[in-house]
């Protein structure tokens, strides 16, 4: 409205941390969220907030406070009205006026293409002849992965590998990596769909390589009965091959 872009990247991924608690406070014990909405409508929307009064008409009467200098702003600044930004930026709403009847927000879901799966079957690490399977059960998300012995009676051993290029065991977690701590081992966690940390490459000499690290799986320690696996950079060492089979 103010003569500025609105991007979209598809690509992008937002990640949002919660503190257990506000470190402010609410003035008087106010809702916050509705005071400073209700001042957005009445410096932005026009004669659309009526729109907003719609669905919200406990707030027309409740107290905004002093606007002045955000109208003042708003036209120092030349913006466009709220029906060129509905018109130009934001025609989906399907709000034509002042009148129009409200609606509820629309949401296209078509339904989301399952990705085409490429392989399916067991992880085997090469050098000891061992399957990767989930340390405690294939559903706990976070939950570790290690080496084990084969077990081809368990359905929770069998990885699928999508043209995503996902790695998704029993059908249900995702192969996951941590892209800010590469000592992190792999973990299983939900599929976001996106890529990145979840996106592997398998086959080039049987290496399983993590895309968004730039290094490839291996075993620890074949010696060690518990299995443990780690990122590491790709050598083409036995103890980094990898190979998905029947």
């Amino acid at each position: 409205m103010c003569g500025g872009k609105l991007l979209i990247l598809p690509c992008s991924r937002v990640g949002h941390i919660f503190r257990k608690r506000r470190p402010y406070g609410s003035p008087g014990g106010q809702d916050t969220m509705a005071h400073n909405s209700l001042r957005l409508a009445h410096v932005w929307m026009d004669e659309y907030k009526e729109q907003y009064f719609a669905l919200r008409p406990e707030l027309r009467t409740r107290n905004y406070g002093n606007i002045t200098d955000r109208v003042e702003l708003r036209k120092k600044l030349n913006c466009r009205s709220f029906k060129w930004y509905l018109d130009n930026v934001y025609p989906e709403m399907q709000i034509s006026g002042p009148n129009a009847k409200v609606q509820p927000p629309v949401f296209f879901n078509k339904g989301q293409k399952r990705p085409k799966i490429l392989q399916q079957g067991r992880l085997h690490h090469l050098h000891t002849n061992k399957c990767l399977a989930a340390q405690s059960h294939p559903s706990q998300k976070g939950g570790l992965v290690v080496v084990r012995e084969c077990d081809y009676s368990n359905k929770n051993q069998v990885w699928i590998y999508n043209e995503d290029h996902e790695l998704i065991l029993n059908n249900l977690l995702c192969l996951d990596v941590s892209e800010t701590r590469t000592s992190d081992p792999p973990r299983l966690m939900k599929c976001h769909g996106s890529g990145g940390s979840q996106q592997w490459l398998l086959g080039k000499n049987n290496r399983l390589y993590q895309v968004s690290v730039g290094q490839c799986m291996k075993m620890v320690d074949p010696l060690n009965l518990k299995g443990y696996v780690t990122m590491a950079i790709c050598d083409g060492s036995s103890l980094q091959q990898w190979r998905l089979e029947n």
